[in-house]
């Protein structure tokens, strides 16, 4: 089990030094940002930073906007986003990151119809079915990941934000270069993290982790919200969890408070990272 963090505000560049600082393992490079738009991963960029992550015995992954919607509706526009993570994917490639980490998407409507969630499953699926075949040809894994519940009453629908929904997903996809991205936050808000791991664990390689009150997507530090990370820790430790827990907060000191809580929780049970 490896500790990292999601690279982000800053370019990735900024945050090699600090990785190693602090004895973090892993960055997962978040594409959010403008500093860090795929555009600008051009080939000298990616040559230069595969180096210094090589040099410093680190591991990358990369972390796709979350506004990326590969359920959209319309064809032409899912087919944009589709566009959007091949791309990502070669980059991956060229950089030597260990996966991809993807948002499912969401439907939009009146959130009382069952048709605009199984609608956007579909889109979901014929994304799928396209990106696979690339990952496969990359041999770059594409990693879900969980999503919060929508507020009550709200016209947006997030996909992969109920255990069942993810369990039902996976069993339609027998390809090693999917895997799954399971958010401890986001699993707290839905039916919490023991149903979502039932269902991930065999394609689980990576974990966001942060905290909540189990209402908001806070992203507070782990330890300062409603989480059980005693439970959660114990319980990837005897199910021999070999993926990375990555940290998911904003500020540099969050990040650094948040791999010693884990830390001090997982050396007290004769565990180190």
């Amino acid at each position: 089990m490896k500790l990292g963090f999601v690279a982000f505000p800053k370019p990735p560049e900024e945050y090699l030094d600090f990785a190693v600082e602090h004895g973090f393992e892993h960055m997962e490079i978040d594409l959010f940002g403008p500093q860090q738009w795929l555009s600008k991963f051009h080939t000298a960029r990616i040559r230069t930073l595969k180096r210094q992550i090589e040099e410093r015995s680190l591991t990358v992954s990369f972390h796709a906007p979350y506004t990326l919607n590969l359920s959209d509706f319309i064809p032409e526009i899912r087919a944009a986003n589709v566009q959007y993570v091949e791309r990502l994917l070669n980059v991956a490639c060229n950089l030597g990151a260990k996966w991809v980490t993807v948002h499912p998407g969401y439907g939009i409507g009146i959130p009382t119809l069952d048709w605009i969630r199984s609608k956007a499953m579909e889109g979901l699926k014929h994304s799928l079915d396209r990106l696979l075949l690339i990952a496969e040809k990359l041999q770059v894994p594409i990693a879900l990941e969980n999503i919060n519940p929508a507020q009550p009453k709200s016209e947006i629908l997030f996909l992969l934000d109920k255990a069942e929904g993810v369990k039902q997903l996976l069993s339609e996809y027998n390809s090693p270069m999917l895997k799954f991205c399971m958010d401890v936050g986001h699993a707290e808000i839905s039916s919490g993290f023991t149903s979502f791991w039932a269902v991930v664990k065999e394609r689980c390689i990576a974990m966001h982790v942060h905290d909540n009150d189990t209402y908001q997507d806070l992203h507070l530090v782990p330890g300062n919200g409603s989480i059980n990370w005693h439970e959660v820790l114990t319980t990837l430790q005897r199910d021999g969890f070999e993926g990375v827990l990555n940290v998911e907060l904003f500020l540099d000191e969050h990040k650094v408070a948040a791999k010693k809580f884990l830390e001090a929780i997982l050396k007290g049970r004769g565990h180190a990272s």
